[in-house]
């Protein structure tokens, strides 16, 4: 089988090299449950964003934080206000805060770095972190194979397609938002499926000569070594709270619970 072209990568240095830790979460889908699940998830990501402040250096955030996230040239989003105004008060503590667009909130941009003073990541991200060579990527339409789905990323990231969308008005917008993404509910079932595609894309990157090759999208959280680097799927927010980890000693799988960090088991590496 052909490999599939690589996409762009977007190197980044100097922006958040101070000596506290990097975080990493992905996938807590805000707007998608239930109201009084939506508040407890909304509440224990503000206790954890607020528990970063004086301690990390930089936070990812790769990919499907929001449900959805679309940006209209007139019209300044209002959901979430309470997230987003916590991310800006990390990022006016001094640490760095990167967003990486995901199946679901790809076309966050400008105006959500204006509200936050957050960096967006349209492409996999890649730098150093304690001497770590590091890729980190939300993960959808990376792997081998789908290419139906790949096809389908290319068409609704295309300019004609985000144009065509910003005619619809933001509430329907958002309203077929939700329908579309009733339609692909998380289950064990596809997580399983998905997970040996997965591991073969982060093996392929560790083997270009990353030391560590994270991804979300899967929401499970797991990390192997392969060779001499390590893989690591961080796992989700939704359901999970999961939460990783980089520091100078390495890595954590973590949990939020309880309004405080918690070490996962060693197993997972």
């Amino acid at each position: 089988m052909s490999a599939s072209p690589r996409p762009p990568e977007s190197s980044v240095t100097g922006s958040a090299h101070s000596s506290g830790p990097v975080y990493f979460i992905a996938d807590a889908h805000l707007g998608i449950e239930a109201p009084e699940v939506e508040e407890a998830k909304e509440r224990d990501l503000l206790e954890f964003l607020a528990h970063l402040v004086g301690r990390a250096s930089l936070l990812y955030l790769a990919g499907d934080i929001f449900d959805f996230w679309f940006e209209y040239p007139r019209v300044r989003p209002t959901a979430h206000a309470a997230v987003l105004k916590a991310l800006s008060a990390l990022v006016d503590s001094s640490t760095a805060v990167r967003f990486l667009g995901g199946n679901h909130d790809y076309w966050a941009g400008s105006q959500f770095e204006e509200m936050t003073g957050a960096t967006v990541h349209q492409t996999p991200v890649t730098d150093t972190h304690f001497g770590r060579r590091t890729f980190v990527a939300h993960g959808d339409g990376l792997p081998p194979g789908d290419l139906r789905y790949k096809v389908l990323k290319a068409v609704i990231r295309s300019r004609p397609a985000i144009a065509g969308f910003r005619l619809i008005p933001p509430r329907t917008g958002a309203s077929l938002a939700r329908w579309a993404s009733g339609l692909s509910e998380i289950t064990e079932e596809r997580i399983r499926a998905a997970t040996p595609s997965m591991r073969e894309f982060l093996e392929s990157k560790l083997a270009e000569g990353y030391d560590l090759a994270i991804v979300g999208h899967i929401h499970m959280q797991m990390m192997w070594k392969s060779g001499s680097g390590t893989a690591v799927v961080v796992g989700d927010w939704m359901k999970h709270r999961s939460v990783v980890e980089l520091t100078e000693e390495g890595l954590r799988a973590l949990t939020w619970a309880g309004g405080s960090l918690r070490e996962e088991p060693s197993d997972l590496l």
